[in-house]
């Protein structure tokens, strides 16, 4: 769930796609009759005639004709994942295919349930509460109607029906820190500094421990590696971290088909003022001085041990080619991709276009996202350069 969506949900009707509940689900210490509501509204969903998720949001206030309440709930009421499936998939025929999330909107909590497409029937192994043993029940309109179970023709026709037969993917861009979405389109801020214009950048002095005496003599500090390059090396590093903004992306899998061999590319044209780079391109925070001994040596990952969400960014005179590898994808499985980094020269908003691909696509799907930066144009002298302290990890890592 992101905002945007929960934005537009706010405006539809309840269907066999969505349902709003004020209150939150009665589940702990509570009896069977009151728990199996909650169970009857998540198997309507699993069974309704539907072809996209559903979705029941909790702390929502029903307004026909309009937008409906987002009055939220306490956050000691949120449900548990965890302890929700175990409820549901203990008492059915099959798993059903669904999640809770705890979401956040304009200071408020809210509880969401999404059920996926699966396959049909689903009912329950024996009576729970006001439930009957091998009732097929199932969401029409806008209600589950436990007294009206899916019929025998209906339940046939559930039988015959098929899922899609090919993957149905999504990227969307992602937290860099969380495992959250964030839709198709985001907005950043960066600062392109002009460091050093025009100037000469100096070496950086030896460092020395005075001998003593009179005569104001110095001698190198032992064991220690001096580096000259060091202001040099920081400008470059100061000019990197300023402009270029990290950048996650998600890829999932929404349909009811595994996806098989995922592959993600996008095509940036090169020249327009734009520059992608890998991590691993970033330059690393440079060191005035440092003590024999103390240098890492970086892991480096072997080619042949790819993984899912691993990227990869090809360049030539005319583009920018991103890839990430996902491997197979179940359905609701999602992978995130390794962080790379992204600039622009100028304020503006960037369209990245590319394809999906997978060994059971029939064709590749297009998929379209959007960057929107602010560039603000700043400069540093040698004299600001050279006071600036020496950077540490966490200069690196923001």
């Amino acid at each position: 769930m992101n905002n945007e969506l929960f934005e537009r949900l706010l405006y539809e009707e309840e269907s066999p796609l969505l349902d709003f509940k004020r209150d939150q689900y009665p589940f702990a210490k509570v009896t069977k009759d009151e728990k199996s509501e909650l169970l009857k509204d998540i198997l309507g969903f699993a069974n309704a005639w539907r072809r996209t998720e559903a979705y029941i949001l909790i702390g929502v206030d029903e307004v026909r004709g309009g937008r409906s309440e987002d009055v939220g709930i306490d956050a000691t009421d949120q449900l548990d994942d965890h302890s929700l499936q175990q409820f549901v998939n203990n008492l059915t025929n099959r798993p059903v295919l669904f999640h809770y999330e705890v979401f956040g909107f304009q200071n408020k909590q809210f509880g969401i349930i999404r059920i996926e497409l699966q396959q049909r029937p689903i009912y329950l192994k024996c009576d729970y509460g006001k439930l009957n043993r091998e009732a097929v029940y199932v969401r029409r309109g806008s209600s589950t109607d436990p007294t009206k179970p899916a019929s025998p023709d209906e339940i046939s026709q559930m039988r015959e029906s098929t899922l899609p037969t090919s993957a149905e993917l999504t990227v969307h861009f992602a937290h860099i820190q969380k495992d959250e979405s964030l839709g198709n389109k985001i907005e950043l801020e960066a600062n392109y500094c002009e460091i050093a214009a025009d100037e000469e950048i100096p070496d950086l002095a030896s460092p020395s421990v005075p001998l003593g005496g009179s005569f104001g003599i110095r001698i190198p500090i032992p064991g220690s590696y001096h580096n000259p390059e060091f202001f040099r090396e920081l400008a470059e590093f100061e000019f990197a971290r300023r402009l270029f903004r990290p950048v996650r992306l998600l890829v999932k899998n929404v349909g009811g088909v595994a996806a098989s061999n995922v592959r993600c590319e996008f095509v940036i044209p090169r020249g327009i003022g734009i520059h992608v780079i890998e991590s691993s391109e970033m330059p690393s925070a440079p060191k005035q001085h440092s003590y024999l001994g103390s240098a890492t040596i970086p892991r480096i990952k072997p080619a042949f041990q790819r993984e899912p969400g691993d990227l990869s960014i090809d360049m030539n005179d005319d583009r920018y080619r991103i890839e990430i590898d996902c491997g197979d994808l179940q359905p609701s499985r999602r992978v995130w991709s390794e962080l790379f980094y992204f600039g622009m020269v100028e304020s503006g908003e960037m369209e990245i276009c590319g394809n999906l691909l997978a060994d059971n696509l029939p064709e590749p799907q297009s998929i379209s996202l959007k960057i929107s930066m602010l560039v603000e144009k700043t400069s540093m002298s040698v004299d600001e350069l050279c006071e600036l302290p020496e950077p540490s990890e966490i200069d690196e890592e923001t």
